[in-house]
């Protein structure tokens, strides 16, 4: 048979043929590189044209032909020979050859030489770096061409003029199809965990609540994660198929390949990054329950054995192991050891159940155990180990003779079962809550806080099974970190307990070392870990200090770009259609997804398909922060021993500049699915309903005077232009004015609500210096589009200067309502400034004023008018001497009201709570009637009590009309037309723009909270309680930077956004507060746009960058930027006249459920700029229906 295959070989000579050549493979040799041993990779096809081949006078192991030398020379195909010349002297790989029967095509077998070839002495990894470098370059130019086909693998041509390879569709050996998935798409795309090993049952001892299967399935993955201890597979490594089936791994970095797939230590841990609003903290306590009994071992040591002991057998147990411990620590001679009676059955027991974690279980038996006195002794047992100082070199030559030796002694590490939960200070009462409500009393848990004195660390190892700290105490804790001071800390000699020999350990410690640092920790749990991802974090380097066996990052958003608002969203196709038909009319710029000319990282469409995506910047700096969180914080043993290898073999092969490198993204899913626990939306959506959220842009016109002031702000970006010539400093948009661009852009945000300013937006300035502003233009031949703009910005600017009333708004900053009705005496008096003008046919005055002005006639219903009038002169010198006396604002005087009302309404609330507490366990009535119960029981009203003398009182026909922000007129509308039966998320960049809306909704009598830097953390938390606890307070105000992430605030259900949100992340994660599980209603998110501004234009660049994978800075995103620099100037809507019929009586309280809406904008994408936007009728005293209102059990914790 071998002499019919080679005389029928079309590249045997007619000796050879007449010879009768055989196989040079000699079956009695155990040649290792044979090619029965190796990768059949496949072949690779050259046209040979009519060029001789000669013949070589052998024949392979599978009867073809050893490739051509490097001296054959045919043709253009000169370096392909080259190449496998190269790599087959040095045992990259062997080829065999065969000439098709057209005599054109040369079909040649590539065999790649796996590294781990057994009985090759090593010869494969002792090659020079030379021919390491050359190796690789011509592996990278070669192994791409490797086809996968029968028929070219078997010398076969379907047409016998052309090249197989161009004939039909190829399988290659290395995938050539173009992945242009995004980082974030590529998350997505992760397949859900489940464990093999681990099975977590419908109930979990110690947690009330029972969990879904997918967060069962989670909580056993995470375990098998941590109690596992067979390696896995390198991830650096992807599989490949070799022509006969079998599989061998390929490491793209290097272009090697192994038989078998290398295995690594996997890590203790790993990332939970479970959707946005799945129940990530249940989990964790459901894994910390799950394995609550369980101990970490000793960290490992190569140098000493650490043995684990307790107090009692270390002090009393006469075996040799605390014998040499004893004697090594220096403490066999001390007086406190009594080890001449032999342990009894229970001093073993003791010591046992301690040092054996979960195979012991006691926990049941913990009241008999107290009531025998054997509780206190088994706590005071803590288990621990002792840990040697490492000598230095130093001490090989013997003690310093130059100053006394510092006595050392083995530091003491204590095991502890405990985890120790580090999360963000807004978030330390959730944790608190979320434990009272999913767990039982029988779990121990200790809440730190900025003040809590934190116990020593044996009784913070043996007393706790979970330890909360907000993440700036973690960060306090970290500056004492005098780790050498537990080494000279004298061991314990503090007496038993009476009749026992168990120590009673009372020694004070070092105060400048952390008890963190004194505790060799089960588990470390940072929620909102993604902050790990910063490579320079304090928190990482104190990780770095700590003892820690298992640790675990937790987060719904991993890097920036990996979003989690999929879970229940509802998505409205016309909303898209109009949002793209609007785009296409408000952007001149191209709809060009590029976003700086640093940062490349996305295609057009038309060339998705042919060209391969680009990493960009952006993408390598999420990859890092993926990278930090995992070599540096969890310490993957591959990862963190070679600080670099991420980024080598992941980063950079994945951000080449010419696209992903080949197997590149492969890796990084199989590193993303080593060490993150997740569940894909559809399997989460399986099992859970969350409630459909609809989310909507609200557009509308600014009022006309708010309409004056965003000219006069577009009138100084203009002139700057113009007059700068868009270049050097002077130019707001020069490249070093970022901070001065950004601050502009914020006060333009700002007047898109309501502004005022104090110096009137330089209008004056700006009408002065209006004829050098033209002169300087026309001698510099500006363009006519230019002196259009200027010419547009001045006359702007100048109506703006003469209108009187518009003048009169800006010292003050507060929103001006329209009020009719009232006596002019009073109204002058009461109202600021200028504002007292009557010239207009419509009065103004702010909402705070107007909140005073009723409070003082319902306290005194018959005042009579000059006694309103001198009390409102009073007001007003007094508002203006503290002004005065503190060098503040208005506004600062105004806020601090605010804010002392709304603490004596928090602390007012949580004694109503209390008391219905109490109240609810003995009554089985409906919970209306104990609230209204208590209230009156407390003197504590949720609605003012109005005397029915305020009919007489001179003001009793006062009405309060619209204010001059349409933004604010909208969500009052929002606010009285659903707060009855719905909760309000309000959320804001702006303080002031909250504050804002907070004095309006004092002023409608709609109860509120706050949660802005303001207000300081403890009151935020107890806000965060007061409001999902009681139906009182009906709207939170939240600062978008603190409220975005991480709280759980399911009593609501309208989410608006007083502007729109760029970073897509954040707006994700601020929804998610309200959208996850638990709720019950459909959630609205509207996001307030005013039209033909910077906001329209956020809104559709945002739709246009749909999808990508960065989201740049705001001012540097190209239609952003082209939108900004080119200011537009608004149509000044028309003055309303004050004849509308009055809306909101001022003295009486406006009940929500009974008004009438007919006039209020309820459109979903359109807002009225009318300024009577509030259109209210007073149908007061309407009884409650309490038919339906049922007793339920409520839980609330109440701090002090």
């Amino acid at each position: 048979m071998l002499m019919d295959r080679a005389g029928s070989c079309p590249l045997c000579c007619e000796t050879c043929i007449g010879n009768s050549v055989g196989n040079e493979h000699d079956p009695s040799v155990q040649d290792p590189f044979a090619l029965d041993n190796l990768l059949s990779a496949g072949t690779i096809t050259v046209d040979v044209h009519d060029g001789h081949l000669p013949c070589v006078h052998r024949h392979a192991s599978d009867s073809w032909h050893p490739a051509p030398l490097r001296q054959l020379s045919v043709y253009a195909e000169d370096d392909v020979f080259c190449m496998i010349s190269f790599l087959t002297e040095h045992q990259f790989l062997r080829a065999t050859c065969r000439l098709g029967t057209s005599r054109r095509v040369l079909y040649i077998r590539i065999y790649l030489v796996p590294n781990d070839l057994p009985n090759v002495q090593g010869r494969l990894q002792h090659r020079s770096k030379a021919v390491f470098k050359d190796g690789g370059r011509y592996l990278q130019s070669l192994l791409p061409m490797i086809v996968q086909d029968q028929c070219s693998w078997s010398a076969e041509s379907v047409d016998a003029n052309e090249l197989p390879s161009i004939n039909r569709p190829q399988k290659y050996l290395l995938p050539r199809a173009i992945d242009n998935r995004t980082m974030a798409e590529i998350y997505s795309d992760l397949p859900s965990l489940v464990s093999s090993t681990i099975s977590v049952g419908d109930q979990i001892r110690g947690l009330r609540s029972t969990l879904y299967e997918y967060q069962r399935q989670s909580v056993a993955v995470m375990i098998e994660k941590e109690l596992s201890n067979q390696p896995v597979q390198d991830p650096l490594y992807i599989p490949i198929s070799s022509m006969d089936g079998k599989c061998f791994y390929f490491q793209p970095s290097t272009l090697t390949t192994v038989r078998e797939c290398p295995m690594v230590a996997r890590c203790k841990g790993g990332i939970l990054c479970e959707e946005l609003g799945t129940g990530k903290t249940v989990m964790i306590l459901g894994l910390v329950l799950a394995t609550v009994e369980q101990l970490p071992q000793p960290e490992e040591s190569l140098l000493d054995h650490r043995p684990v002991m307790s107090p009692l057998a270390y002090r009393t147990f006469p075996t040799d192991e605390y014998l040499n411990a004893r004697r090594r620590a220096g403490t066999h001679t001390s007086s406190t050891l009594d080890t001449t009676r032999v342990p009894s059955l229970v001093e073993i027991l003791l010591h046992r159940i301690r040092i054996w974690g979960d195979n012991v279980d006691v926990r049941p038996y913990e009241e008999q155990l107290e009531a025998s006195n054997l509780w206190q002794l088994l706590q005071a047992n803590t288990p621990f180990y002792h840990q040697y100082p490492l000598k230095s070199p130093k001490h090989a030559f013997g003690p310093s003779r130059t100053r006394d030796p510092i006595p050392e002694y083995p530091r003491l590490m204590y095991l502890t079962a405990a985890t120790l939960v580090v999360v963000p200070g807004n978030l330390l009462g959730q944790w608190d809550r979320e434990i009272l409500k999913h767990c039982h009393s029988t779990v121990r848990y200790l809440i730190v806080g900025q003040t809590t004195q934190i116990p020593n660390a044996r009784f913070l190892a043996s007393d706790y099974d979970v330890i909360v700290m907000t993440d700036s105490r973690f960060r306090r804790e970290s500056a004492k970190n005098k780790v050498a001071h537990l080494h000279m800390l004298k061991p314990c000699t503090c007496p038993p307990f009476p009749g026992s020999r168990v120590p009673n350990c009372r020694c004070p410690g070092d105060p400048t070392v952390s008890p963190l640092l004194q505790i060799r920790w089960k588990r470390l749990v940072i929620d909102e870990g993604h902050t790990s991802g910063n490579i320079a974090a304090t928190l990482n380097h104190f990780v770095r200090e700590l003892s820690i066996e298992r640790k675990w990052i937790v987060t719904g958003t991993p890097t920036s770009n990996i979003l989690g608002l999929s879970l229940g969203r509802k998505h409205d196709d016309e909303l898209e259609d109009v949002i793209r038909a609007e785009s296409s009319d408000l952007l001149s710029t191209p709809g060009t997804t590029d976003c700086s000319a640093s940062d490349a990282s996305s295609v057009s469409d038309s060339e998705t398909e042919k060209t391969a995506r680009i990493w960009g910047t952006f993408d390598y700096v999420n990859l890092r922060k993926l990278g930090t969180m995992i070599s540096d914080f969890l310490a993957v043993p591959q990862f963190h021993f070679d600080p670099k290898l991420f980024a080598s073999q992941v980063s950079l092969r994945l951000c080449d500049h010419h696209g992903p490198r080949v197997g590149a993204i492969k890796v990084l899913i199989q590193v993303m699915e080593m060490v993150m626990v997740r569940h894909r939306i559809e399997d989460v959506e399986k099992e859970i309903v969350i409630p459909p959220m609809r989310h909507m842009p609200i557009y509308m016109d600014l009022s006309a005077y708010a309409a004056k002031s965003y000219n006069a702000m577009q009138a100084g970006i203009a002139i700057n232009a113009i007059d700068s010539e868009r270049k050097d400093l002077d130019y707001l948009f020069h490249p070093r004015n970022t901070k001065n661009l950004q601050n502009a852009m914020d006060n333009l945000s700002q007047g898109m609500f309501w502004s005022a300013s104090d110096i009137l937006f330089n209008v004056d300035q700006i009408c002065y210096e209006t004829s050098e502003f033209l002169a300087r233009a026309i001698q510099r031949k500006s363009s006519e589009h230019d002196m259009t703009l200027l010419e547009q910005a001045l006359a702007h600017a100048e109506a703006a200067a003469k209108d009187p009333l518009w003048r009169a708004m800006q010292p003050h900053e507060d929103v001006p309502f329209f009020v009719t009705g009232m006596d002019l005496v009073v109204f002058e008096a009461w109202t600021r400034g200028n504002l007292k003008d009557r010239s207009r046919a419509h009065d103004l005055i702010h909402a705070n004023r107007l909140s005073d002005l009723r409070a003082l006639i319902r306290k005194k219903p018959l005042i009579t008018l000059d006694r309103l009038a001198e009390e409102g002169k009073a007001l007003d010198m007094s508002e203006r001497l503290r002004c005065e006396k503190n060098s503040a604002q208005l506004h600062d005087v105004t806020n601090a009201a605010q804010m002392k009302k709304m603490v004596s309404e928090v602390k007012d609330e949580l004694e109503v709570l209390r008391e219905k507490d109490k109240v609810s366990q003995l009554e089985d009535v409906s919970e209306v009637e104990i609230d209204n119960f208590v209230r009156r029981k407390l003197g504590h009203h949720t609605e003012p009590l109005e005397s029915n003398l305020l009919g007489l009182s001179p003001l009793s026909g006062t009405r309060v009309g619209p204010s001059l922000s349409t933004k604010l007129n909208f969500i009052l509308s929002e606010v009285l037309e659903h707060s009855r039966e719905e909760k309000f998320l309000i959320f804001s960049n702006s303080p002031l723009t909250l504050a804002h809306i907070a004095e309006a909704l004092s002023l409608i009598e709609i109860k509120y909270l706050r949660y802005t830097t303001d207000v300081s953390p403890p009151l935020r938390e107890q806000c965060v309680m007061t409001f999902e606890s009681s139906d009182t307070f009906r709207v939170f105000l939240m600062e978008l930077k603190l409220g975005a992430r991480g709280l759980n605030l399911i009593s609501a259900s309208r989410v608006i956004f007083c502007e729109p949100v760029w970073h897509p992340d954040v707006e994700a994660q601020a929804i998610k507060r309200a959208h996850r599980i638990g709720q019950t209603k459909p959630i609205t998110v509207k996001t307030l746009v005013i039209r033909n501004t910077a906001e329209e234009a956020m809104v559709s660049r945002r739709h246009l960058l749909k999808g990508s994978d960065k989201v740049p800075r705001m001012t540097a995103e190209v239609g952003m930027r082209h939108f900004i620099e080119n200011p537009r100037f608004l149509n000044i809507p028309i003055e309303p006249d004050g004849s509308s019929p009055l809306q909101i009586p001022l003295l009486t309280h406006v009940d929500p459920q009974a008004q009438n809406f007919a006039s209020t904008c309820t459109s979903e994408v359109s807002a009225t700029s009318s300024a009577s936007a509030i259109n209210v009728v007073d149908t007061r005293n309407q009884p409650h229906d309490i038919e339906g209102a049922r007793k339920r059990p409520r839980m609330v914790r109440f701090a002090d």
